[in-house]
């Protein structure tokens, strides 16, 4: 099989992530604007519970969803996946404009069980595609995270764009994204699944041993950390804090998208810092191999420090004091530049812990689904009390506090993995070769 047969794949993935990044900047508009012209008061913590809910919709299907896909066969979930969102999406269009929030939390539902179906599903069929070569495997997973992050970048151009032009008649536009999605999931190839009918209990058994493997369970809490900053600052209470007309003397970011044309300058905003994040993926698509994945994500917590304080300073930097971004701005760009390392890293440890249980890839990778899910539950739930409390600088307090958790989390886990191999690495007990074999995990 060519290696660009994963191509349809990747590229329904951006497309995937363009509605969803699009969609995060619309309903957050939306919501805005129901606090500006409608007389609704929606506040920060309600933008919080709709993702909760999303996200607590995800995490708890999840792996349900990739266990059917590993007994099912996870092509299916790739098709039908993308024809719920098209139909959630569209009843968007249809929202009422008093009293919309139950109607938005049921749609939220649904596009939590969307989600549930789509990314163990696709995380699978990478992990089943790459199986004969893992140095191919960090390259595609690398990959995965470029398309990713520039969907999100695409879709944030689109969302800020589309509104500014079509209204809440955006969701027309994501719900044909959508469509394009199932196009190019039907193109996909089929590969070698291993697929084996379980009763309910035994499933569940292997559930529990997968979760019990230490170097997974170590894992654990930095994966959480790191997708709770992602409900942070990938969601909608960011273009919410944003655009809302509320201006503070003292932080600057607040209200700062609150004019005539908001969403066009909001949309070129967070879609520059998006793409060159996505340009930093193409960079460790290439080297990631070169540099061990433990001290890549480590030095990625480094880089989110650097971020919070760049923030930090172009939040107080004063009014009419603009040159001062000259300094905090290349900053940082350094800081989301080390950041991108982890991502990339983390999903190709992942997929190499999937080996040791081919039989449940789906369920193993849905666990990326439980991590995110739980991660922006929390950056999400927490971010809206932060923001509430202390407007954009709530952000990156929380931030940092995350930050150190991960930071634990992964100290821990270079200690046991050096434990590990040191009771491997005798020169009288293995050779050479199994050796190499052996620190492969913690090196590649």
């Amino acid at each position: 099989m060519s290696r660009q047969s994963a191509t349809p794949l990747l590229i329904g993935t951006f497309i995937l992530r363009t509605s969803g990044g699009a969609g995060t900047v619309v309903l957050g508009l939306f919501l805005a604007h129901l606090t500006r012209y409608a007389g609704h008061s929606i506040t920060s913590l309600q933008v919080g519970l709709l993702a909760v809910v999303y996200y607590i919709t995800e995490l708890t299907l999840a792996t349900p969803m990739g266990a059917l896909g590993d007994r099912l066969g996870r092509r299916h979930f790739l098709i039908l996946g993308p024809l719920l969102g098209l139909f959630q999406t569209g009843l968007f269009i249809f929202t009422p404009i008093h009293h919309p929030l139950f109607y938005l939390l049921g749609l939220q539902v649904m596009a939590g069980l969307v989600s549930a179906m789509l990314t163990p599903a696709t995380l699978g069929y990478l992990a089943d595609f790459t199986v004969a070569n893992q140095a191919y495997r960090v390259r595609v997973m690398s990959f995965y995270e470029l398309v990713t992050s520039g969907g999100i970048a695409a879709g944030v151009v689109v969302g800020g764009i589309a509104w500014d032009r079509f209204g809440p008649f955006a969701y027309a536009l994501l719900a044909f994204l959508y469509l394009l999605v199932a196009f190019c999931m039907l193109l996909i190839p089929k590969v070698r699944q291993v697929i084996e009918p379980a009763r309910l209990e035994i499933m569940l058994k292997r559930y529990r041993h997968i979760l019990s493997t230490p170097r997974l369970f170590i894992f654990i809490p930095a994966w959480i950390a790191i997708f709770a900053l992602v409900g942070i600052w990938f969601s909608s209470q960011l273009t919410f804090i944003l655009s809302l007309p509320v201006h503070n003397s003292h932080q600057l970011l607040m209200g700062l998208a609150s004019g005539p044309r908001g969403g066009r300058l909001l949309s070129m905003i967070l879609g520059a810092i998006v793409l060159f994040f996505g340009l930093c993926l193409v960079f460790w698509a290439f080297f990631l191999s070169h540099v061990p994945r433990l001290i890549l994500m480590l030095s990625s917590i480094g880089g989110i420090y650097l971020a919070c304080l760049a923030l930090w300073g172009i939040n107080h930097r004063g009014p009419g004091n603009d040159l001062v971004l000259f300094f905090w701005v290349p900053l940082l760009m350094l800081g989301i530049f080390a950041e991108t390392g982890f991502a990339p890293a983390a999903l190709t440890y992942l997929a190499d812990i999937s080996e040791e249980a081919a039989r449940d890839r789906g369920l193993l990778m849905g666990l990326y689904s439980v991590f995110l899910g739980l991660g922006q539950l929390f950056g999400n739930g927490l971010g809206g009390i932060f923001a509430r409390v202390w407007g954009f600088d709530g952000l990156i307090y929380l931030t940092l506090l995350l930050a150190l958790v991960a930071l634990i989390s992964l100290l821990t886990l270079y200690w046991y993995e050096k434990k590990r191999t040191s009771r491997w690495a005798t020169p009288h007990e293995v050779t050479c070769e199994e050796g190499e074999g052996r620190l492969s995990d913690v090196v590649r």
